[in-house]
């Protein structure tokens, strides 16, 4: 067995719970800084630091450039069930549920039901968001 010593790093965290911690430690496992990282999400810098300290979070229209520059969907949702799926989509598209609802057609609370898995929606628009999740 090969016993090896793991260096830390100052700032990244072990078991990041937080999406700041999960924004920190990719920003650090990819060897930018923070004005980097800005530009690539198009923000400001205090934006970044905001997210990285928990002080604050981005907005959900920054989520599709947020995951793309990490890799990975920082957040942790349900995906097996359909509310889960419809939270995916609209962070991997950047829009709010009033944003989703109004492209539905459906009142936003009736989308938060949804999402929460306690009702599911009719026939004709399952099929609108079966097809809007094979894209």
């Amino acid at each position: 067995m090969r016993n090896t010593l793991r260096i830390q790093i100052k700032g990244y965290i072990d078991i990041p719970t937080t999406l700041g911690d999960k924004i920190r430690n990719r920003r650090i496992e990819l060897q930018l800084t923070i004005q980097q990282l800005a530009r690539l999400l198009k923000v400001t810098e205090e934006a970044i630091v905001y997210w990285e300290y928990n002080r604050g979070q981005s907005k959900i229209y920054n989520y599709p450039k947020l995951i793309e520059v990490l890799g990975f969907l920082p957040f942790e949702i349900d995906t097996s069930t359909l509310g889960g799926k419809i939270i995916v989509y609209r962070y991997i598209k950047g829009l709010s549920r009033k944003k989703f609802s109004n492209l539905l057609g459906v009142d936003e609370s009736t989308l938060k039901t949804w999402e929460d898995n306690k009702y599911v929606p009719v026939a004709y628009i399952m099929q609108i968001l079966g097809n809007l999740f094979k894209e």
